[in-house]
């Protein structure tokens, strides 16, 4: 049986643990006692609850409309699902991880290796080493969030996986612009989050 709030930590505990010199604060931060994610299995038991720099996003924000194509490319196959019984948001949380530590360019062996063995406690390390495997788009993981607080949860948690090196890298402001753009976030929404997670990784780090 896997422990979502295990699964959680010890994936976050796995893609950080590969990242260089900036992660220790990042993972205090997210797991830390005290911390953002101190509690895991309290955060997926209320899917989107977080702290208080989230609480003046009370309305969500309408999400950009894209202009359509004269023609709709042809739909992508199905991603293979494996089968669980762990709850969505917490899922959701550890693909998101993943496709964040994968934002400039696949995990080599030695690192998905590294994430399956933090997975191994809470009992999920086969769907760990399924999920390091596939490649999901970033729309189709945070699809039908639309609660403020959840997606402002799910920002942070994947712009603090890419600020753990020492510098987020152009591809890795793309990947984290598109899910802005995914998840409905105004630009001043994104610079308060990313500036507010700083400062408290920041403090962290010392």
């Amino acid at each position: 049986m896997i422990d979502p709030g295990s699964l959680v930590e010890g994936v976050l505990r796995g893609v950080l643990g590969v990242r260089p010199k900036r992660s220790r604060g990042a993972l205090r931060f997210l797991t830390g006692r005290g911390g953002w994610m101190s509690n895991p299995n309290t955060l997926l038991t209320a899917a989107g609850v977080v702290w208080g720099i989230f609480d003046t996003m009370n309305q969500p924000a309408p999400p950009a409309q894209a202009s359509q194509p004269a023609q709709a490319p042809p739909p992508l196959p199905p991603v293979p699902q494996f089968p669980t019984a762990v709850p969505k948001d917490a899922l959701r949380m550890v693909r998101l991880a993943i496709s964040a530590a994968n934002a400039d360019g696949a995990m080599n062996d030695a690192e998905r290796a590294a994430v399956i063995a933090q997975a191994h406690a809470s009992g999920g390390s086969e769907l760990v080493g399924f999920e390091l495997h596939q490649r999901r788009p970033l729309a189709d993981i945070v699809s039908g969030v639309t609660d403020p607080a959840q997606r402002a949860t799910l920002y942070v948690l994947a712009f603090t996986v890419l600020r753990a090196d020492e510098q987020i890298s152009g591809a890795e402001r793309i990947y984290l612009a598109q899910l802005a753009h995914l998840l409905g976030l105004e630009p001043d929404d994104v610079t308060r989050l990313e500036a507010d997670a700083s400062q408290r990784i920041d403090a962290l780090e010392k």
